[in-house]
């Protein structure tokens, strides 16, 4: 898990909610409770009550409102070869939600805008485990494979967008984040006054952050924008 001095981070709550082991921000915290009391997990809940849904890379993104907050919820599912045979099964420690949650915090920490994590839920399944987490509805905006598409934007503000994608995943990678998976999708654009953009990053599912002032670990491996079939997620995408 990407180092905090604590776990979980400042601003958040763990309890155990039925077999379940929750983390959620103290805002939501109550919400979350609430939700999970009356259903088997936070993903069966948004599924049954979403504004929206959004077709993701491994599965989709429900748009629903947590606690007075815009949130995007996802279950964890593997792809490739494991996908088959395990399905939405994780065996890994610590359990992803919250080694994403530690990254997206500590990348925060950092200066690298992501959208804030709103809960992390670990669901036991035999030896191993199930996933959700919620995250801020970030809109309007789009992600950066949408934006490279032709005739979007005019060519002087998708230059401005870029640039400013650049300058967010290498400020990532400046912060220490190895990112396995960083796809042109996983890079939110919002619109400002004036032309100007907004950068976050998405998707921090097996992203890790080095610890402050590890050099060697930011070296070992580069972060950038994997080649990706294009996707149909919509103008207003975030999870």
């Amino acid at each position: 898990m990407t180092a905090h001095a604590a776990f979980p981070p400042p601003g958040y709550l763990r309890r155990g909610i039925g077999d379940r082991d929750v983390v959620a921000l103290e805002a939501v915290a109550g919400a979350v409770a609430a939700v999970l009391a009356g259903h088997a997990s936070l993903a069966d809940w948004a599924a049954g009550r979403a504004e929206r849904k959004v077709a993701g890379g491994r599965g989709p993104v429900w748009r629903v409102d947590l606690g007075g907050t815009p949130a995007a919820v996802r279950h964890y599912r593997r792809g490739g070869w494991m996908g088959p045979l395990l399905g939405d099964r994780y065996f890994d420690r610590p359990p992803r939600p919250f080694a994403e949650l530690a990254a997206s915090e500590t990348l925060r920490a950092r200066g690298v805008r992501t959208p804030r994590v709103l809960a992390a839920v670990v669901t036991p399944a035999g030896a191993g485990y199930r996933g959700d987490i919620a995250t801020e509805w970030l809109t309007p905006g789009l992600d950066l494979e949408e934006l490279l598409r032709p005739n979007r934007y005019p060519p002087d503000e998708r230059a401005r967008a870029i640039e400013v994608a650049a300058r967010t995943i290498g400020a990532a990678h400046a912060a220490g984040l190895d990112h396995p998976d960083l796809r042109p999708r996983n890079v939110f654009l919002e619109p400002r006054a004036s032309g100007l953009w907004e950068a976050a990053l998405l998707d921090l599912d097996r992203a890790r952050v080095a610890p402050a002032g590890s050099r060697d670990a930011r070296a070992k491996k580069k972060t950038s924008p994997a080649s990706a079939a294009p996707s149909r997620r919509s103008a207003e995408r975030a999870a």
